[in-house]
């Protein structure tokens, strides 16, 4: 993972602050939120290269480095690894922002998206 929130021009697919309600008991943000906001996040960027639906075929695992906690500002980025007839191959990586301003490396990972017609069905991008 890098840390590659100053790059120039770095936009993040979605940012959000980590709430108490997305926490365990011990006050750390679920795991189970956070695949969900970077499932969100990977799906708006492909349906944007796809022009359209698409759905998750395969992620690859997911190691965390650090616990994000309540009040963080979580950023998600995505880029394009492959562009195929029918998927997109993304990295997505997610930083932290914590109420200090520390700026810290959560995970990183690939997910690939097939593109789909209104019934469901892989379609050519």
């Amino acid at each position: 993972m890098q840390n590659n929130l100053n790059e120039p021009g770095r936009q993040p697919v979605l940012r959000l602050r980590a709430e108490p309600r997305s926490t365990n008991a011990h006050g750390r943000v679920q795991a189970g939120w956070l695949m969900h906001q970077i499932d969100l996040a990977g799906a708006t960027f492909a349906e944007r290269i796809a022009k359209g639906a698409v759905t998750t075929v395969a992620v690859n695992a997911f190691q965390f480095a650090h616990p994000i906690h309540v009040g963080d500002v979580v950023s998600i980025y995505a880029s394009c690894l492959r562009l195929g007839k029918k998927s997109v191959t993304l990295k997505l990586e997610v930083e932290a922002e914590r109420m200090s301003g520390e700026i810290v490396a959560i995970t990183d990972l690939i997910a690939t998206y097939v593109a789909i017609d209104t019934e469901g069905c892989s379609r050519l991008i």
